[in-house]
């Protein structure tokens, strides 16, 4: 890469989306010793970095096709990561002190529309040449919802307590996770439909 290139990718917007991704693995240690507290402010912190790199990057016109990649990877990676290890399994993890687990089924479905997304995206640009993919209002919704349901989960092992609307964000991320993967398919085959036909005349 170009040096101007390579200064021009490590704006602000994008360090702060690299210091997400260092998060993870101090995020996965603090779980596996049962330290929430300190878990749930590596999380918090993450999420925050998501927005002000998503604002700066406006404010300042700092995007880049580096983090255009990167910005959604490192949302995936962090809540793929609180998602596997907040997960109620049978028997992984049973050693670390959780009050409040998440059920299993629904971290597969959440992980199996990620996998479901990258897949169409892959395919898109080995058929198409398609490399911009506009987010929708229904994944943003979605993330926001995951985020909201890990930090919960995370306050309620802190404070080694479930009196909390769990049972509730539960069920609001498997609607938006519904909803946003069934949008999504629903854009990709209009997209398809509509490259695939001719031009009039």
């Amino acid at each position: 890469m170009h040096p101007k290139n390579l200064l021009a990718n490590l704006n602000l917007a994008n360090q702060l989306t690299f210091l997400r991704l260092v998060a993870v693995p101090f995020f996965i240690i603090s779980v596996l010793q049962g330290r929430f507290g300190v878990a749930l402010g590596l999380f918090v912190g993450a999420a925050v970095t998501d927005l002000l790199d998503g604002l700066t990057a406006r404010l300042f016109k700092q995007g880049t096709p580096l983090g255009a990649y990167l910005d959604p990877a490192a949302d995936k990676i962090l809540l793929t990561a609180a998602f596997l290890m907040l997960t109620e399994y049978p028997s992984m993890f049973q050693d670390v002190p959780m009050i409040a687990r998440i059920p299993v089924w629904l971290t597969i479905l959440v992980i199996f529309r990620d996998v479901f997304i990258v897949a169409v995206a892959l395919i898109l640009y080995l058929t198409l040449r398609q490399t911009h993919f506009k987010p929708s209002i229904w994944g943003k919704l979605t993330t926001a919802c995951e985020m909201l349901t890990i930090s919960l989960f995370l306050l309620a092992n802190a404070l080694g307590r479930s009196e909390m609307p769990l049972s509730l964000m539960i069920w609001a991320t498997l609607v938006l996770t519904f909803v946003s993967g069934f949008h999504y398919m629903a854009v990709t085959i209009g997209g398809l439909h509509r490259s695939a036909t001719p031009p009039p005349g």
